[in-house]
């Protein structure tokens, strides 16, 4: 009787504590429910708030992005080039590896075409070397106009300046401002060889100088020439070479034509990759140039506007501040079809004179490139 009395007893505590922790189950639930639903409620309010504040932001934005736009230059601030942060990811790095697999492919292939219709292996880079004829007139052409740079064209505007801030004395004592406008001639040398043609007195600069990267940067401006005359060797002299200019029909000239295409995409592809990417790369870190930024992602570009602006991003920064922002304020912020024009226009005779030069005729190629469809 006893023992029956005690299991009862102890059914009944069993039965007590399994109410009283669903009880507590149930109230910690109802309290969760409760402390959630008003964390959302918070954060509903939060990004009801945050939006209000984007909108008028916005609406604020489009009111003054004309003007903002426009008086806005080129800020010079520390970072690397897109593709060096881009070579950290391993996918990347392995599109890189593609092209480098290419290369050897083409000297090896290069090396046995001549071995098979020469009976040896003919090393002769004469091709590379008369692109560079001459060299040591340009040389002296660009020492010239350098030592002219420097000289004439700095003494000149320093006297102009001198001159200047002379007559508007009074003004500079009214306003306590005693700055002098010209400046220091180290602070103009360092300009003339930092790769950027927009002046500021100072530029973000570096501590030290990576000479292994100095060093991997001119090896990659070297490999990218000879991947250039191999891709000319193996694709171009056969094309071009027995080539009867008395006979060309129209299946002639579309097979040329489409012959072309994947050498000049090479082409495209190298010159942007040697000089824009190495070629300044180099130079930038031996002068401890921080702002590597040289060029975009024109590679993302929808239209021939945005691949304009992203391709060579030197020449457009010097472009958009000494033209196209001067034009739009000569005429009177008005419109924006004319600065946008000139530029260019100006862009598209300066291609244009660089080809002349080069190759010796006039071929408006570029100038239908930059000065019509660049337009549109």
């Amino acid at each position: 009787m006893l023992h029956t009395e005690a299991t009862i007893s102890n059914n009944n505590d069993s039965q007590w504590i399994k109410q009283e922790t669903e009880k507590i189950r149930l109230q910690l639930l109802f309290e969760l429910q409760r402390f959630e639903n008003g964390i959302n409620k918070h954060f509903d309010s939060l990004k009801n708030n945050l939006d209000l504040q984007q909108k008028k932001s916005s609406e604020l934005l489009i009111i003054n992005s004309s003007y903002r736009q426009i008086t806005e230059s080129r800020i010079f601030i520390p970072r690397n080039s897109l593709l060096t942060d881009l070579f950290q990811i391993s996918h990347i790095r392995g599109l890189r590896s593609v092209f480098v697999a290419i290369l050897i492919i083409l000297v090896i292939q290069v090396s046995i075409n001549d071995i098979i219709e020469n009976g040896r292996l003919n090393l002769d880079f004469g091709l590379i070397f008369e692109c560079f004829a001459d060299l040591h007139v340009a040389l002296f052409i660009w020492l010239i106009m350098q030592l002219s740079t420097a000289i004439i064209v700095f003494m000149g505007f320093y006297s102009w300046t001198k001159n200047r801030c002379n007559y508007w004395e009074h003004l500079k004592s009214k306003t306590n401002n005693q700055k002098f406008l010209c400046p220091d001639f180290s602070q103009y040398l360092y300009f003339l060889f930092a790769p950027t043609l927009i002046y500021r007195d100072q530029y973000p600069r570096n501590t030290i100088i990576r000479w292994d990267f100095v060093l991997k940067m001119f090896g990659e401006f070297i490999a990218s020439v000879f991947y250039v005359y191999y891709v000319v060797v193996r694709f171009c002299i056969p094309t071009y070479a027995n080539l009867n200019h008395s006979e060309i029909t129209l299946p002639i000239f579309l097979s040329v034509l489409f012959n072309s295409i994947m050498p000049g995409s090479l082409f495209l592809v190298l010159g942007f990759y040697g000089f824009l990417h190495c070629w300044l790369n180099a130079f930038a870190e031996m002068l401890r140039f921080a702002d590597r930024m040289f060029y975009d992602d024109w590679w993302n570009s929808t239209s021939f506007a945005a691949y304009y602006r992203k391709w060579n991003v030197v020449v457009h920064d010097w472009l958009y501040t000494y033209v196209y922002r001067e034009i739009y304020i000569l005429t009177g912020r008005k419109n924006r079809s004319i600065p946008a024009i000139c530029v260019l226009l100006l862009s598209a005779i300066f291609h244009e004179y660089i080809m002349i030069s080069a190759l010796g005729f006039f071929y408006p190629v570029m100038f239908l490139l930059f000065g019509v469809l660049g337009c549109k």
